[in-house]
């Protein structure tokens, strides 16, 4: 008679491991760290912009952060999960917790100081990671997370520190970041106000703009996205899907504009969409397994992050995009399954996604159409009383946190004085200490070459959109 042995599955294996995909990560972005080396390290130090520790501080700056996550979930498996002596070298080895810091520093300002910096690998870490149950269990991208955190605990702080520019841009160009150049206009804006500052969109393909460490280089991006894709390390609808939806949308927002190609490639070219896209969006864990979950996936994340973008005081949208998203997941898989089978449980959300693009293309676009003769929503003239050749103005511009109100005094048709009554927007010490509102005074004229004070841009926006929606008012009562 036959002897069976009966054996535990599974019995295919494929030969993609988890290390193996680990490995292609960290070599994907190789050329993206090095890169940040030669932008904020190398370039600074040979225009004599930082010193020897400067060189050399992107580096260090992206390495603390990797070793502060894996030394805090190693201590955190110590202590909390009893993994002791020989099973703490297998939990290291497949934890793979210096990845999050990693990406954390590759999404930060470089003005971010190390102590904030360290703080937020430990919430990365711990309320990221670890207190789901550790690597495989977490329902948000962890380096998101720590990210979310201190942009929103620190952000007065690190902009008091130089913001996004390194200390070369600060030199050279000591303005905004694109994206929040784009929220500091009462426009849609032009090709010379948001491109040319900045140089050309091949510039910002390459990378030498301003933004995250290692956000800023699309080329980079694109390479590390095509390698990734042809090791199958990650899900390659997603970024594509992703990016494409906020092409088509802004697409349609220029078109309705008369804006050229231009318009949608500088929304996929700046800030950390391209980065997003391929490194975060399809994270491994926290994105959708299913093929056509990945689709639906991609098409919000398109869509959120255009709605971030253009219709909220926060300029980029990627990273709110896709930590909303991961909440979603697990509904975007279930749909996934069912259309499998039957495929009708996918053609609601793709409808929706698609009624989504097109309405939202045509109200962003429609609302910037023809701004001149059209009224700034964020704006609200209180009142208005004249006496001989003065006029003085009682208004409010939206911020970054709640209305600006101030008194604007007009005499024979200058600006005397702009009075700020009430504001809360924790960036305005930055502000006054730049001495902004005398800029804006003494540059009337020509507010649209005055550029917005660095690491404050939403708030000096305001200020000056407000002016200028004060004296566009003013012009046109005098002209009656």
């Amino acid at each position: 008679m036959k002897e069976y042995n009966n054996q535990m599955g599974p019995y295919l294996k494929h030969s993609n491991s988890t290390t193996k995909m680990m490995i292609n990560l960290l070599i994907a972005l190789v050329p993206i760290i090095l890169f940040s080396f030669y932008k904020n390290g190398i370039l600074p130090y040979m225009n004599g912009n930082t010193d020897f520790i400067g060189l050399f501080y992107p580096l260090i700056f992206i390495g603390v952060a990797g070793i502060t996550t894996l030394l805090i979930e190693t201590l955190y498996a110590i202590f909390f999960l009893k993994n002791r002596h020989s099973n703490i070298g297998v939990f290291i080895k497949t934890s793979y917790g210096y990845i999050p810091g990693i990406f954390l520093g590759l999404v930060l300002p470089i003005n971010t100081p190390l102590s904030i910096l360290i703080l937020g690998s430990l919430v990365a870490s711990l309320v990221g990671k670890m207190l789901f149950g550790g690597f495989g269990n977490n329902i948000f991208n962890p380096a998101l997370i720590g990210a979310l955190f201190i942009t929103s605990a620190y952000a007065l702080v690190i902009a008091n520190n130089g913001g996004y520019l390194n200390s070369f841009e600060l030199d050279t160009i000591g303005g905004a970041t694109p994206l929040s150049n784009v929220s500091a206009m009462t426009e849609i804006g032009s090709y010379e106000t948001l491109v040319e500052p900045y140089g050309t969109l091949n510039d910002f393909f390459i990378g030498t703009i301003p933004g995250a460490v290692g956000e800023t280089s699309a080329f980079l991006c694109l390479i590390a996205f095509i390698f990734l894709a042809v090791t199958k390390t990650i899900k390659w609808v997603i970024p594509l899907v992703y990016v494409l939806t906020v092409f088509i949308i802004t697409c349609l927002i220029g078109n309705l504009n008369g804006l050229g190609l231009w318009f949608p490639l500088f929304h996929i070219l700046s800030g950390g969409l391209m980065f997003g896209a391929v490194f975060m969006a399809t994270d491994p864990v926290t994105s959708p397994t299913t093929p056509v979950g990945q689709v639906i996936y991609g098409l919000f994340l398109g869509i959120l992050t255009v709605l971030f973008r253009f219709l909220t005081p926060y300029p980029e949208g990627v990273l709110t995009s896709i930590l909303t998203m991961n909440m979603l997941v697990f509904i975007i898989d279930k749909i996934g399954a069912k259309s499998r089978l039957k495929f009708y449980h996918a053609v609601l959300p793709f409808l929706a996604a698609w009624l989504i693009i097109v309405a939202m293309g045509f109200t962003i676009g429609n609302k910037y159409k023809d701004t001149e003769v059209k009224v700034d929503p964020n704006y609200s003239i209180l009142s208005s009383d004249k006496e001989g050749n003065t006029t003085t103005y009682v208004v409010t511009q939206g911020g970054y946190h709640g209305n600006i109100k101030a008194e604007i005094i007009i005499k024979d048709n200058k600006v005397t004085s702009i009075n700020i009554l009430e504001i809360s927007d924790d960036f305005y010490p930055k502000v006054e200490s730049a001495d902004y509102i005398n800029t804006l005074l003494e540059s009337q004229g020509n507010l649209d070459d005055v550029d917005t004070v660095s690491g404050a841009t939403v708030t000096s926006g305001s200020l000056k959109k407000m002016l200028i929606n004060t004296l566009k008012d003013y012009e046109e009562k005098n002209e009656k």
